[in-house]
């Protein structure tokens, strides 16, 4: 359970195309000044969808651990099991909620009850109907004690959450079933949060074979759009899921296959996207990105996410120095957030508060944290810590030691960070790790003093921010999404009264009263709001970037044109498939993906 994988060094033969990679890029003018044109589309603009295809995705992160609905601990794995599993209701690709398996519902007793009727003949991906027995079950078995699901807590208000929480009953009183497809649920007290909580991943259904309770040898088996193929999973290297035939939407999903490559860093990646070898690129060196941001040729098959991510620095506060409230006061008040946006100015914006600007409880008026140098030296006076920057004497006695990923973004801003803290006596050492092993060491007690904190909306309001990250019932010794390991009463009061508040001048009142407290106490330094930019060949139909699961592909179809691959309008062909360790294409292409791929290239 939550095992972690090493990532291995690459060999010297790599490390020596690389090195002649990078000298041809900074000896090429053509590869510094001109990106190639998308590969074009085999057919006019609304040509008719078909089916086949493998859409190539990668990422220079991995799978922490599991697929399950009931353990989903990082940001990479949601945009995979959406894929999986369908769920009650959905979010559309505009964020609003629609029915999913769930054909509809109603609201009863004050908005106490919801009553959910299914869709009859909805398919696991075993062939096994979806009813409202599997509804509960699935249920049951994510919310219970036994399972190790970070959100949980997010449900407490079904009615009976805590006994079952707690191992003291075996079911949920709070779900019943009321027929082969009806299926209810009973809150303790009303929850404006329960209908977006709901269309999030935990209580999605399960087949039987997932049991009545978690386990971490369960192959993934739900009711969405594609399967995990057998032996589809290689761990560390990647993943395949291929589509599943029995899916409830009549036509989809088009594609035969989303395949998900780890741990190929960015530089990688644009080579292989070039190339035709990527269907979609995320993740990005920032010239690299500015380039395909300011080519007329790219942009239509380009989109930016909607903007509701933040950034910044989290401090632990149960772990030296943090523990202190004016050190972590001078920290976030030392940051110069306009200097850290400029790592990457072109999806970075800076911010003063947790909600990001596109969420529902974003305060515009907010006074928020702001860099003040002055202010930093005073907070460490007061802090016991004095420091002169002139004499470069005092502060902190210890290093810090401040934890990153390799590869992310952050490990560029953790540079510039370095170096701004060091102006008030705060020492830190930057320590680099893998993707997984960063989450695992951030989510355990007394671990990790300091390091990035970032966090996605999982709906679109301010309790998904402020409730899984700095609610005191977050905190739990391993896993937990609290990485501050911060509680404070008042917070959590306000934050479980914004729940039962179904007014939205009076919710956003309370979410401005508990941001304010965030504010002053500083468990974070919030630093940055961020927009991905999702960049796609000129041959990827319907592919949007959906404002929850990074993905949308249930209706993605590939239509890709025959003819010479791009890339050599950079390098010519065969010369870059040598660096980059792949085998040359003729006109077709002649690698293992465009044969038998079915997409008609």
């Amino acid at each position: 359970m939550r095992s972690i994988r090493g990532r291995a060094e690459p060999p010297r033969t790599t490390r020596a195309r690389a090195a002649t990679l990078l000298a041809l890029l900074a000896t090429a003018p053509a590869c510094s000044s001109e990106l190639p044109a998308p590969i074009p589309s085999a057919g006019p603009e609304g040509a008719a969808p078909r089916r086949g295809g493998v859409l190539e995705l990668a990422t220079f992160g991995d799978v922490r651990a599991s697929l399950d609905p009931a353990n989903i601990t990082d940001g990479l794995a949601p945009q995979i099991a959406e894929q999986l599993f369908a769920g009650l209701v959905d979010y559309d690709r505009h964020g609003r909620i629609q029915p999913d398996i769930a054909e509809r519902w109603v609201v009863d007793d004050d908005g106490t009850t919801y009553r959910f009727f299914l869709r009859p003949g909805v398919r696991f991906h075993d062939g096994d109907e979806v009813t409202a027995e599997d509804v509960k079950r699935s249920i049951e078995r994510a919310l219970h004690g036994s399972a190790p699901n970070p959100a949980a807590t997010s449900f407490s208000m079904i009615a009976g959450f805590d006994a079952l929480q707690e191992k003291k009953a075996d079911a949920l009183s709070g779900v019943e079933v009321e027929g082969r497809y009806v299926v209810s649920f009973h809150l303790a007290k009303r929850d404006a949060t329960f209908l977006p909580i709901l269309a999030t991943l935990p209580l999605r259904p399960v087949c039987k074979s997932g049991g009545a309770r978690y386990s971490d040898a369960w192959h993934p088996c739900g009711a969405g759009p594609f399967k995990l193929a057998p032996d589809g999973w290689q761990r560390g290297h990647r993943l395949t899921l291929v589509r599943h035939d029995g899916y409830f939407r009549p036509g989809l999903p088009r594609l035969d296959a989303v395949r998900w490559t780890f741990h190929e860093n960015p530089t990688s990646q644009t080579f292989k996207f070039l190339r035709g070898d990527l269907d979609v690129l995320r993740d990005f060196v920032t010239p690299e990105l500015l380039r395909f941001q300011a080519d007329p040729r790219w942009k239509p098959f380009a989109d930016f996410e909607s903007g509701s991510q933040i950034l910044g620095e989290a401090m632990n506060v149960e772990t030296p120095p943090f523990d202190n409230v004016e050190i972590r006061r001078a920290v976030a008040a030392a940051i110069d957030r306009d200097a850290l946006r400029r790592v990457r100015a072109s999806n970075l914006s800076v911010t003063n508060q947790l909600v990001p600007p596109g969420v529902f409880g974003h305060d515009a008026d907010l006074p928020g944290q702001r860099f003040d140098l002055e202010a930093a030296l005073e907070h460490m006076r007061r802090a016991g810590y004095p420091y002169d920057p002139a004499t470069k004497t005092g502060g902190w006695p210890h290093v810090i030691p401040y934890l990153v990923y390799k590869q992310g973004l952050q490990e560029f801003m953790g540079q510039v960070l370095a170096q701004q803290l060091e102006k008030i006596g705060l020492r830190v050492e930057i320590r680099i790790v893998n993707y997984p092993t960063f989450l695992a060491l951030r989510g355990r007690r007394k671990t990790s003093p300091f390091g990035p904190g970032f966090w996605m909306q999982d709906y679109p309001d301010a309790l998904s921010f402020l409730e899984p990250m700095f609610h005191s019932k977050a905190i739990s010794d391993d896993g937990t999404n609290n990485w501050s390991f911060y509680r404070n009463p008042r917070f959590d009061e306000l934050v479980d009264r914004a729940h039962e508040e179904l007014d939205d001048a009076r919710r956003m009142k309370l979410y401005t009263e508990a941001q304010q407290i965030l504010v002053d106490d500083a468990p974070w330094a919030f630093t940055e709001n961020v927009r991905l930019y999702t960049q796609r060949q000129g041959y990827v139909r319907e592919h949007f970037t959906h404002p929850m699961w990074m993905h949308d592909v249930t209706r993605t179809w590939i239509d890709r044109a025959t003819g010479p691959i791009a890339a050599r309008a950079i390098f010519s062909e065969g010369g870059l498939a040598a660096l980059l360790g792949a085998r040359p294409h003729g006109p077709r292409g002649a690698s293992l993906r465009d044969r038998g791929a079915g997409d008609g290239r």
